[in-house]
């Protein structure tokens, strides 16, 4: 997660806009945050939807 933090800074130094924010994103996915709470999100997708469709 570090190394793909310190790329993304790197990067917005140099002007790669585009690699930077990429950078971040998957730095935060692979931090002990991001993947938890994608995981989270997606299960509450699935529950809205599992919802949505009993409701029918």
């Amino acid at each position: 997660m570090v190394f793909c933090i310190f790329g993304a800074l790197a990067s917005f130094v140099q002007g790669e806009i585009g690699i930077g924010i990429s950078g971040l994103v998957i730095g935060l996915l692979f931090s002990p945050y991001g993947l938890p709470m994608l995981g989270a999100t997606v299960i509450a997708f699935i529950e809205l939807i599992n919802d949505r469709i009993k409701a029918v």
